[in-house]
């Protein structure tokens, strides 16, 4: 084949991409998982037949390279029952070797809302010495600078009921996250 010839210059541009694209597909596959946990959640307000909760999650980012945050997917379970979802649109960097809070504002049924604080109730005036409530929260978050397009995440922890519920004690309820 001839080297000036028109086919061989197509297949030698592909050849070239092609490695440039397993090159970058290398330096990629060290890319460390973030660490995603659960920062803070706040009731923002209640309208019609639903509560509006806002979800702040840490971003802990293990890599040499920073994180560009696009997006973010948040699911809040609360005994392994579906309370609340949300998603936002954060425009967020978070820095590399370093951390940051990204906000969500999530959506819940007040009729959810209701039946969760019967069972707290319940569970809290219970005679069960270890009764503990679990939460979890799980998502993704969808990132803008590489090839990973969506990181998922899932955190959770437990919080003891007769410590939020014990109003004589100077004591702050113990949550404990896994």
């Amino acid at each position: 084949m001839n080297i000036s010839s028109p086919c061989f210059r197509i297949i030698a541009g592909f050849m070239a991409t092609m490695v440039l694209c397993l090159a970058g597909c290398a330096t990629l596959s060290g890319m460390k998982t973030p660490e995603i946990k659960l920062a803070g959640l706040r009731a923002a307000e209640i309208k019609g037949l639903e509560a509006v909760f806002e979800v702040d999650l840490r971003v802990i980012n293990p890599n040499k390279t920073p994180l560009d945050i696009q997006g973010v997917d948040c699911e809040l379970a609360f005994n392994g029952r579906h309370l609340a979802r949300g998603v936002a649109g954060p425009q967020t960097e978070v820095p590399a070797y370093g951390s940051g809070v990204v906000s969500v504002t999530i959506y819940a049924s007040l009729l959810d809302l209701f039946g969760a604080a019967r069972r707290m109730v319940e569970s809290a005036n219970s005679d069960a010495p270890d009764e503990r409530w679990t939460y979890a929260v799980k998502g993704s978050l969808d990132l803008g600078n590489t090839w990973f397009t969506s990181i998922p995440f899932e955190s959770g922890g437990e919080i003891d009921p007769r410590e939020l519920m014990d109003t004589q004690s100077s004591r702050k309820p113990e949550i404990k996250q896994e």
